[in-house]
This record gives structure tokens, C-alpha cells and sequence, in this order.
């Protein structure tokens, strides 16, 4: 476990199983970091109270880079959930000790919430709104949608624009749907060329659903009277 084993002083070890057990500290942090910077879940934050009680100075694991952060910011902090908690006051960006990619923000922020804050929030809320429609990237002609009978996305797409309007006809002109796994892997493809195209799903006749199969010879089903 690399909560336990990273202090160089022994000081946390988990409650029940050595691995799945929740982590306790037992204090006497010298706040070297070790902790912070191994644990893969970025769970561990430090919170310092040594230079003032009331405005101690947590240091946070962050993996998206600095290039937007420096000194003097005030940042947006959440809980463990995501939930905003409050503001503070970003000290220092440190590189983690261990030469790794991970960095320490050192951010100063209210006793009440320092040893809740988890994390911080750097875009807007905005920023992240979802889509009306999901954001796809065009299939290129030459992709291939049925792998099963090698059929390409530019013969869906030729069919398409000359009217065809059912999946089974597209099946028996093309046999992209026809092949050993049953249209399994190209459903969704020809859904979204169709989507491509500007066709609606209720424009467009699905797949008739067929079971998987797998060419199988006779003689593997003899013998079962024990003959």
C-alpha cells in the first residue's frame, strides 16, 4: 500500500485489510510530501497550520499542468464530492517530490475548510456545459463500417444519397450487417451515418435483429447418443 509505505516515518497505516482498509494517520507530519505525491488517487492533501492558525496552507496533488496557475491567484476549491467550498488564495506550483509529473499547489484558505478541500475547480462552470447534439468527427469514406464483409463508409453513404432508407436493403446491397457477428459491430456505425447524412431515426428501417453464429461443422454435434 502506497499510503503506508511512503512515509518515511510510519505514520499512516488503514483500518482492516492492509490494502481495501480506509488509511489512518496517527500525526507528527513533518510534511515532506511523499504521501501526496505517490498515492495514484491524488487523495492525500497536507494541511499546515504552522505559520497560522487561521489562514493554514494546504497543499494540493494536480496533474493538469501549471500553464495556467501562478502565484497570487484566487482559486475555486472543492470537497472530495466536487462541490465548491470556498475560495483561497494560491501560495506556490512545486514540482512533487519524486520526479514525477505531479505537482504540489500550495494554497492559502480558512481553517473551517482547509482539511475538506480536495481539489480545485480552474475552468469556469461554462466552460464545460453539455452539447445539444454529441460532437462527432466525420467517419471518412474510406473507414470501414462492416469489418465482417470489409464494406466502407463511402458505399454506406453512396447508397444513402440515392434514396435507400431501410438497413436491410442497404444489408442486401452491400451485405454490411451480413456478416458472422450480425450486424453487432456495424449497427451503431450505420446509425451514425445515417445521423451524417441528416436522416432521422424515424426516416431510416433498422436491422432485423439476427443471433450471433459461428460456422460449425457437423460432426461436432455427432455422437451425442454416445455413438
Amino acid at each position: 500500500n502506497p499510503c503506508m509505505t511512503s512515509c518515511p516515518k510510519g505514520l499512516i497505516g488503514t483500518r482492516g485489510h492492509p490494502v481495501l482498509g480506509i488509511p489512518e494517520y496517527s500525526g507528527g507530519c513533518t510534511g515532506c510530501g511523499k504521501c501526496a505525491a505517490v498515492c495514484p488517487g491524488l487523495a492525500v492533501t497536507i494541511v499546515d497550520f504552522r505559520k497560522s492558525p487561521d489562514r493554514p496552507v494546504v497543499t494540493i496533488p494536480f496533474e493538469l499542468g501549471s500553464w495556467r496557475l501562478s502565484a497570487g491567484r484566487e482559486l475555486d476549491l472543492t470537497d472530495w464530492e466536487g462541490e465548491p467550498l470556498g475560495r483561497g488564495t494560491l501560495v506556490e506550483v512545486r514540482n512533487a517530490p519524486g520526479g514525477g509529473k505531479t505537482l504540489f499547489l500550495r494554497v492559502e484558505t480558512d481553517a473551517g475548510i482547509a482539511a475538506r478541500v480536495a481539489g480545485v475547480r480552474i475552468q469556469s462552470p461554462g466552460c464545460a456545459k453539455s452539447r445539444e447534439r454529441a460532437l462527432e468527427v466525420p467517419i471518412l469514406d474510406e473507414a470501414v463500417v462492416c469489418r465482417c464483409e470489409r464494406v466502407t463508409a463511402g458505399e454506406i453513404r453512396r447508397h444513402l444519397r440515392n434514396g435507400v432508407r431501410d438497413l436491410n436493403e442497404l444489408k442486401a446491397l452491400t451485405r454490411a450487417g451480413f456478416g458472422a457477428c450480425g450486424g453487432k459491430t456495424c449497427r451503431s456505425l450505420l446509425a451514425r451515418l445515417c445521423r451524417e447524412e441528416g436522416l432521422s431515426p424515424d426516416e431510416v428501417a433498422p436491422l432485423t435483429e439476427r443471433p450471433l453464429f459461428a460456422e460449425t461443422r457437423l460432426g461436432c454435434f455427432s455422437g451425442g447418443d454416445g455413438r
